[in-house]
């Protein structure tokens, strides 16, 4: 294995050292227990995850085009991993502190997320600077999606992890209570581990981006932005990432929060839940990067998000006793069998087939801007891919915290996210495959 090979392996590896994070704290377990057991009311749960993400995504918007165009200045990005991960280590570790009655830990626990959330965004935006420099020519999408799947295929093991060691059996390994919520917060130090154990080899081994074309990161991004309607479609990506990402982004984080609301799912129930969507996930994602290796970035990104949109639709439609707002149903039963009612069942079938396609739209579009940035400058230009993804994303949790707490119905948080997808594909068809 020659030097670019081993790269090439330690990128893939960091994909796959943050992706626990997303399935266990930001997805699928945590933030379900925080807003259904910790908190003890799924409504208030999903309006206080809601404004943290408003505040999480105000920090990334404002940190991430910098991070990036210092990346750029300095060519330092093993540096920048490195001081990242260590707030992200201590805040992931410190959700175990979210005893259940224990009210005066809610804003500690939900600073813990916001540290994790903002660092994990930073890292990413960091390590995705570096796809083109260590893709070999013309794999940039192949390698972006086979490192999403393998990304999924870690978060499937976490998940895995979870259920059989602390959640399914009688006596949790490690002596956990599950009286406590233990098995539910003992992800924070286990993300915390997996990411200490994976990352480093891309701490060690991260090349350095080409030499920019000055050595003044902040006046130079400032010229980036000011030059933006120069490069019209360069705007128009931006502008379209920021709007699809935001409403995929929102959706799978309040999914989760929504089936625990709606059915009272437990960490068991959290967790199978998961580990299907991340088999789909992953067998979608890493089929995704030999299509988007055909028929190229900006096609794959736009069926994905067709049909994402469908499935999300669909997710829309179930109530806790009714589908499609018409045909009345029998709710789930409390301690009953496993996804036993026809809403569950019907809920599951959508989500896993939004699963198949939106781990496609995400890869595609990072391998999408590699296409389009300019060489020499991937570092401030996927700091604004960042900034993108995050300059409105206080909004769309802003709307579904305002909006569950005015209305008291969960499923506002796909509504919103609907509209945030549709907007951001209109304004992706228009822009070019590559740069001009």
């Amino acid at each position: 294995m020659d030097q670019g090979d081993r790269r090439r392996v330690a990128w893939a590896a960091y994909e796959w050292a943050q992706q626990p994070y997303w399935a266990l704290i930001a997805t699928f377990i945590f933030t379900p227990y925080f807003a259904a057991g910790f908190v003890g009311d799924a409504a208030r749960g999903q309006s206080l995850l809601g404004y943290a993400g408003a505040i999480s995504g105000l920090a990334i918007a404002i940190f991430s085009p910098l991070v990036g165009a210092a990346v750029d200045a300095q060519r330092n990005p093993r540096t920048w991993l490195v001081v990242l991960a260590v707030p992200f280590v201590i805040a992931s570790a410190g959700l175990w502190w979210a005893v259940p009655g224990q009210t005066a830990m809610i804003v500690p626990v939900l600073a813990c997320l916001v540290v994790a959330g903002v660092t994990a965004e930073l890292g990413g935006s960091v390590m995705n600077a570096l796809l083109p420099i260590v893709a070999r020519e013309g794999e940039v999408g192949r390698l972006s999606g086979t490192a999403w799947a393998m990304a999924y295929v870690g978060a499937l093991i976490s998940l895995f992890i979870v259920l059989f060691a602390f959640s399914l059996p009688r006596e949790p390994l490690l002596g956990l209570s599950k009286a406590l919520h233990e098995p539910d917060r003992i992800v924070g130090p286990m993300v915390a581990l997996w990411f200490l154990l994976f990352s480093w080899p891309l701490m060690l081994s991260a090349p350095k981006p080409p030499p920019a074309s000055g050595t003044r990161p902040l006046a130079e991004l400032w010229e980036t932005i000011r030059g933006l309607p120069a490069k019209p479609h360069m705007l128009k990506f931006l502008i379209g990432r920021m709007l699809l990402g935001d409403g995929i982004s929102s959706f799978i984080a309040f999914g989760g929060v929504l089936a625990a609301g709606l059915f009272g799912w437990t960490t068991t129930q959290l967790g199978l839940y998961a580990i299907a969507l991340s088999v789909t996930a992953g067998i979608g994602t890493f089929i995704g990067g030999r299509i988007d290796q055909k028929i190229g970035s900006k096609a794959t990104v736009l069926i994905a998000v067709a049909v994402v949109l469908f499935g999300a639709a669909g997710i829309g439609c179930v109530g806790r006793d009714s589908l499609f707002f018409l045909f009345p149903v029998p709710p789930a039963v409390p301690g009953g069998a496993l996804f036993a009612s026809l809403p569950e069942k019907v809920y599951l079938g959508f989500s896993l087939f939004v699963g198949l396609t939106f781990g496609p739209a995400q890869a595609s579009l990072r391998a999408w801007m590699a296409e389009l940035a300019p060489a020499g400058e991937t570092g401030r230009w996927f700091g604004l891919y960042a900034l993108s993804g995050k300059a409105t994303a206080f909004m769309a949790p802003l709307v579904i915290a305002f909006g569950t707490t005015l209305i008291g119905d969960q499923r506002i948080a796909v509504a919103v996210s609907a509209l945030f997808m549709i907007a951001g594909a209109a304004v992706l068809v228009r822009v070019p495959e590559r740069r001009p």
